[in-house]
């Protein structure tokens, strides 16, 4: 059977890594001795996937992922004895029993929102940053470069991924609403649309002290943002 599981990745899980996450799950189902399934071949591994990657360090309230098990089981046992077992940070918030042609997690999740936290350098108006975000997201393109591991200098346009950014000023920090596209071709990181619009307008914003926090991961189409679990 397949489990489709809904949890929360919080403050103290925080530098958790996404390949880090799958050996927690194996750990913690291991230690609740849960029917785990797992791949053939020299180096069997659970079989389990997520929806995407969450950026190291960053919090959320709602990820996804999808475990296959070699014997049935009610789902809400299964939920139970996991919980038992998971560490501080990881929340597990719902389960379910999901048919096992369902499609994969990475298939369906196409869009995601944010909110983002940077401190201030110097002080900002309201209205200074009201002006810079309406000329940044009326451009026809957003080009910004990303180096990648054994790939090396990437140049790439944000535009195709930003499908909502809004933004209040305080007096320490700059708060950010974040909705981005994912697809085939990736997407784009919410410190890459802060350091582009850093360097747009000339912001003095502390980039490197960017917090991050998903407020989802959804399926979007013509009628809104839909959960995964309600597939």
């Amino acid at each position: 059977m397949r489990i489709r599981a809904a949890f929360a990745k919080q403050d103290a899980a925080k530098f958790i890594g996404h390949l880090d996450l799958t050996k927690v799950f194996e750990r913690a189902m291991r230690r609740a001795e849960l029917p785990m399934a797992f791949s053939e071949g020299f180096n069997p591994h659970p079989k389990m996937s997520f929806g995407s990657a969450l950026a190291l360090g960053a919090t959320s309230v709602r990820e996804y992922v999808d475990i296959d098990l070699a014997e049935e089981m009610p789902p809400q046992e299964f939920g139970t004895r996991l919980t038992e077992q998971l560490p501080p940070g990881i929340a597990l918030l719902e389960v379910k029993e999901i048919p096992m042609y369902t499609k994969a997690l990475m298939a369906v999740l196409n869009c995601t929102c944010y909110q983002i936290k940077v401190p201030l350098l110097l002080p900002l108006t309201q209205a200074k940053f009201t002006e810079v975000l309406q000329r940044f997201v009326g451009q026809d393109s957003i080009p910004y470069v990303r180096y990648a591991k054994n790939k090396g200098r990437q140049d790439k346009d944000l535009k195709p991924y930003l499908r909502k950014l809004s933004g209040q000023v305080s007096a320490e920090w700059l708060e950010l609403e974040l909705e981005v596209v994912l697809g085939n071709q990736g997407s784009v990181k919410p410190v890459e649309v802060v350091a582009v619009l850093r360097e747009f307008g000339d912001l003095p914003l502390d980039v490197d002290g960017i917090r991050v926090h998903r407020n989802g991961i959804f399926i979007c189409d013509g009628q809104g943002m839909k959960s995964p679990m309600d597939l």
